[in-house]
């Protein structure tokens, strides 16, 4: 009950430890001798944890296992802060054999009784840190478990609830941006010698027709049924298809920037690009689905120059000026100082269309539309008129450059104009040239 930046105490760490050490023997008999046997826990066994005398001896109900493995996770990451020795207990070897067991062959259940996502989570929050703990289990899952196929097969069996699948799509995304070299390699020669069988992909059989050849496409069509499948997201408020598809583009992004992920083909680059614009295309009302337009923006900072052509004609740049609109508004009205958080909100979307309006001509003249609205032109143009009739003119407004009248209080250029004056220099040089393109760099 204390503040966990303090020290604990001799008690509460022993507390701690004892408190992991009920739990770790409640696991092993929930899950049953056959499988502690399997995971090379013979102190356990030969300890008399399995002698009969309880009830959970042959393995308890899905329910109660879920149950366990749910607290399990929970201690995992809360109890390391009280006592690092007391939750390695439950994030040793052989714990961790435990988890991805389960996880290996737990059959698709929904809601509490789903034994596989609280054994993914427990992996997650095993594996998860730079703690010299946490950086051991990682080493053992990679290395010594084979975790990686592992992932990988979870990820690409069929019929699992979203609850699941984003878990293990957050396992993979983490493992792949804190150990690249490791991963990636692995996982991509899971999926290469992957059998057909395990390509359902979780019910897109439209992904079905040509064999995942890398990564990327598994967690392509793993995003595709997230975002398209029924009903439409956001969904219901216990609906995690939104979560699982945010994870998903943040796994592609990590994979993207570790530069070790096979290559995807040109088809399947299309296909990527379809569900891009899918995501562009969600309400914003939910915060869940703008966190996944967020996402798509910074992967669109390395697409392939060929697809500002693919977003215009799939309508997609008007939504990425209302993301632009939106940042902005974040930024300057709301926060009204600078700090590196502003440049993380509003630098992404602000280089994105910059790279976007000068690949397309089409592209850049939709933004210009946007930012320079024709009806606003028109009244900038009679207020100037009346400015330079009362002999207000001189100096103030002139034909191309900016002016107090061009840029009125609370529209996206004032914005963008206040940007250019802000003190975090990628802010101010983005916007800059953000406007310096879409005056036609004169």
């Amino acid at each position: 009950g204390g503040d966990p930046k303090e020290e604990p105490t001799a008690d509460a760490s022993a507390a701690v430890g004892r408190c992991a050490a009920e739990l770790r023997a409640s696991l092993l008999a929930a899950a049953g001798e056959e499988r502690a046997a399997a995971c090379d826990l013979s102190d356990e066994i030969a300890g008399g944890l399995f002698d009969g005398s309880s009830p959970a001896t042959d393995g308890a109900d899905p329910a109660t296992l879920a149950s366990l493995l749910r607290t399990a996770g929970l201690f995992l990451r809360w109890g390391s802060l009280l006592d690092g020795e007391g939750a390695g207990r439950l994030s040793c070897p052989c714990m961790l054999r435990l988890y991805a067991g389960l996880l290996d062959d737990s059959p698709p259940a929904e809601g509490p009784k789903d034994v596989g996502r609280f054994a993914s989570i427990c992996i997650f929050r095993s594996t998860y840190g730079e703690k010299p703990l946490n950086s051991r289990a990682r080493k053992v899952f990679v290395e010594e478990l084979d975790g990686c196929r592992l992932l990988v097969r979870a990820l690409m069996r069929g019929g699992q609830p979203a609850g699941r699948l984003f878990t293990i799509t957050r396992n993979v995304h983490h493992l792949v941006a804190a150990c690249p070299r490791e991963a990636v390699p692995g996982m991509e020669r899971a999926v290469a010698e992957s059998s057909p069988e395990e390509e359902d992909h979780n019910g897109l059989e439209e992904a079905k027709e040509s064999r995942a050849a890398n990564l990327t496409d598994v967690l392509s069509a793993t995003l595709s049924w997230a975002v398209n499948s029924e009903p439409a997201l956001p969904g219901g408020q216990d609906d995690r298809r939104a979560d699982l598809a945010l994870e998903a583009l943040r796994a592609m992004y990590a994979l993207s920037a570790s530069g070790l992920a096979v290559k995807p083909s040109q088809e399947a680059v299309a296909e990527i690009g379809a569900t891009l614009c899918d995501v562009l295309s969600l309400s914003s009302a939910d915060e869940r689905c703008y966190q996944c337009k967020l996402a798509v923006v910074n992967l669109l900072l390395d697409a392939p120059k060929g697809y500002s052509r693919y977003l215009v004609e799939n309508g997609a740049v008007p939504h990425l000026v209302d993301v632009l609109s939106y940042q902005t508004s974040l930024v300057v009205v709301e926060r009204t100082g600078s700090s590196a958080n502003d440049a993380a909100a509003v630098v992404p979307v602000l280089l994105a269309l910059l790279r976007i309006v000068k690949a397309d001509e089409e592209a850049l003249e939709i933004v210009r539309l946007e930012v320079f609205p024709p009806d606003s032109e028109s009244a900038f143009r009679e207020l100037a008129d009346a400015e330079i009739l009362m002999g207000n003119g001189e100096g103030r407004v002139r034909a191309k450059n900016m002016a107090p009248l061009d840029a009125p209080r609370g529209t996206l250029r004032w914005r963008l104009v206040k940007l250019m004056t802000w003190l975090e220099s990628n802010v101010k040089r983005a916007s800059c040239e953000l406007l310096y393109a879409l005056c036609g760099e004169d």
